[in-house]
């Protein structure tokens, strides 16, 4: 079945042109980019970091809106399935990508009663860099898509070359962030999510591991979950010393393009790692995870 166009037309593969020529997608394109968000604070909103999912039910009493920002080679994927408004989204960066697909649909059918189901399909993210960072893992994603048998129905591709806008000679991404509205049901464009919840010092340090991407939130218990991990901090001590521009070269892929607080909470997970220089006997003590509980007030509290 694979990934299906508005006007009816099976994708067979990742083609630019055939995207921009459906009308009923342009046209959801141009809706979509005709009002930014400059940043979104609610309350009832999961932040899915880089190399995190995050599945959502839509009767979910805590979490009304999911969402994920800072992309600039990386790309956010929202799948819904339509017979029940249920969603997950996916900061991808590369990391097992076809494992990252998989666990986003295999939630979504953990909660579905029915064995047949279509799905909306949104991506966004990447740029037309110069190293083709972006272009590799459009790729890579659409090839995933294409690999699998269920149905979806492309609503929204606002990636790469779809997603560049030229500035005084140098490419930027148009689009850095985005959030569906579970209620609403409908996709919007932010590039800053202001309440990103709990431990997020230990989720950017996670991206230093050997990890791929982790389902973070458990639609049935409506709590987030960080499972142990490890990782090298030896480099960490001499990082903070080094200038923004080389902090930028050496761990970013689009160093040119990055939002102005990257460098700043690179430090900050940098001072994290080296406080935590062996996570699984000071952070993850037993090596348990970190379990969180959100209340109706916004706010997170760690109950393991």
């Amino acid at each position: 079945m694979t990934i299906w166009l508005e006007n009816n037309i099976q994708l067979g593969s990742f083609n630019y042109d055939e995207i921009k020529s459906d009308i009923l997608l342009k046209k959801n394109s141009e809706e979509f980019l005709s009002f930014q968000k400059e940043s979104q604070d609610s309350i009832k909103c999961l932040y899915v970091a880089q190399r995190e999912i995050g599945t959502v039910s839509y009767i979910d009493p805590y979490i009304d809106i999911i969402g994920s920002d800072d992309a600039t080679t990386c790309h956010i994927v929202i799948i819904v399935d339509e017979a029940n408004s249920n969603v997950s989204l996916c900061h991808f960066d590369g990391s097992d990508t076809e494992t990252g697909i998989f666990d986003m649909v295999k939630s979504l059918k953990n909660l579905r009663e029915h064995e047949n189901s279509e799905y909306s399909l949104y991506i966004v993210g990447g740029f037309d860099d110069d190293r083709g960072s972006s272009q590799n893992l459009t790729k890579e994603i659409f090839d995933c898509l294409l690999n699998r048998s269920e149905k979806y129905n492309l609503k929204l591709c606002i990636v790469t070359d779809l997603n560049t806008i030229n500035k005084n000679g140098i490419n930027y991404p148009i689009i850095y962030g985005i959030g569906y509205d579970i209620k609403q049901k409908k996709a919007f464009w932010c590039n800053k999510f202001l309440n990103t919840g709990p431990d997020m010092l230990a989720r950017r340090a996670r991206h230093f591991s050997e990890g791929a991407n982790l389902q973070i939130y458990d639609p049935l218990s409506y709590r987030i979950t960080i499972q142990p991990f490890t990782y090298v901090s030896s480099f960490a001590r001499d990082c903070l010393s080094l200038p923004k521009r080389s902090l930028l070269q050496y761990f970013s892929t689009s160093p040119e393009q990055e939002p102005p607080n990257f460098v700043d909470n690179l430090l900050e997970t940098f001072k994290f790692m080296l406080e935590h220089q062996a996570p699984l006997e000071t952070y993850f003590i037993n090596n348990k995870p970190k379990i969180y509980s959100k209340h109706l007030d916004g706010s997170w509290q760690l109950i393991e």
